[in-house]
């Protein structure tokens, strides 16, 4: 009931509310303004599966861990979550470049999650691996990701008042389910999560951490304004933890797969808190060029 209806469904309402905040302009500024949407794909989508792997190699070389290697490739595949829009406004960095990194990476995750997540299958479990039919998997993370956020701007374009009144509610449902969801996760898997919980929450740690500083300093490097440093950021380093568990939990029957993203979904909100009070101190109050 948990794996193959509950989280589904909590996935599918999460990216439905994400549809309703979304409008085509959204990804007009693709086009528009590319170069802060550009680097920020590229981190998502090449640097973080790389930083990943690095990561996932300490646990790959042993059977007994190969599935927290796996786990942790699974989560580098995810794209940013919603609740990276949320403290990007937080922070007063950019929002609009922050929903629209969050909105084309998901769409393109049903390319994506499958890929990484077959190379970590096949690299770190080999024949032990579960399978995991390609086509089968890129039409699920279709169905989980790319439908209801659809849906979900067809009624903000349709109704636009009752999707802003919506939208209210599902964010904060959205956020109650997603900790639910995390929290589950954990205490499902607390048996085989209790003999690796510490170095493991330490490597979790450590991969958001890197993430973080890795994201800022390109940014920086690429003269971005601060806002969109800051967008890129937390784009960077809150990543789609449900998304994770859901896969993991539902096309592969192994919920043991998601437990780095769990722990990893826990600690990602106190390290974008930190960033966030950090740079709103030392960042300058002149105005952003044009």
């Amino acid at each position: 009931m948990l794996t193959q209806v509950v989280l589904p469904l909590a996935l599918g309402l999460i990216m439905f509310a994400m549809g309703l905040g979304l409008v085509p302009a959204d990804f007009a500024r693709v086009v528009k303004k590319p170069t802060g949407f550009t680097l920020g794909a590229l981190m998502q989508v090449i640097a973080l599966p790389l930083i990943g792997y690095g990561f996932a190699s300490q646990w790959g070389g042993d059977p007994a861990t190969a599935y927290i290697a796996v786990g942790i490739m699974l989560l580098a595949a995810c794209p940013g979550g919603m609740t990276s829009n949320l403290l990007t406004h937080i922070g007063r960095g950019d929002v609009a470049l922050s929903i629209t990194l969050t909105a084309v990476i998901s769409l393109a995750g049903m390319l994506t999650v499958p890929l990484i997540l077959g190379f970590a299958l096949d690299t770190f479990m080999g024949q032990d691996a579960p399978p995991l039919p390609l086509g089968k998997a890129v039409f699920g993370v279709f169905v989980l990701t790319t439908v209801p956020v659809v849906l979900g701007m067809a009624v903000k374009a349709k109704a636009p008042n009752f999707a802003a009144a919506v939208e209210k509610r599902s964010r904060l449902a959205s956020g109650i389910i997603f900790g639910l969801v995390m929290v589950g996760a954990i205490i499902s898997e607390k048996e085989r999560l209790l003999g690796h919980l510490d170095e493991l929450l330490v490597t979790m740690i450590a991969f958001n951490v890197v993430m973080m500083l890795v994201a800022a300093a390109v940014a920086r490097l690429g003269k971005l304004p601060s806002k969109q440093q800051i967008a890129i950021t937390l784009e960077c380093g809150l990543q789609n933890g449900t998304l994770a568990v859901v896969v993991a939990g539902t096309m592969l029957d192994r919920l043991d797969f998601a437990i780095p993203a769990a722990l990893y979904s826990i600690w990602m909100f106190v390290s974008a808190i930190g960033y966030i009070v950090v740079v709103n101190k030392t960042r300058k109050d002149a105005p952003e060029p044009a």
